[in-house]
């Protein structure tokens, strides 16, 4: 016997999008990793750091 749909207040929450500057500093950290710039890399990996903490 298939389960019932659970009733909405038991569903997760939606994932939200990710804002402007998340994307931004996704994408540089991403595009200075396909480069092989490390050091790029790190402190792209510090900037998403500081902003989660200031921001979110």
């Amino acid at each position: 016997m298939p389960a019932s749909a659970p009733p909405p207040s038991e569903l997760p929450a939606p994932v939200p999008v990710p804002c402007t500057e998340c994307r931004r500093i996704k994408g540089a950290f991403h595009a200075a990793t396909r480069e092989g710039n490390r050091t790029a890399a790190q402190g792209w990996i510090v900037a998403m750091g500081r902003h989660q903490r200031w921001m979110h």
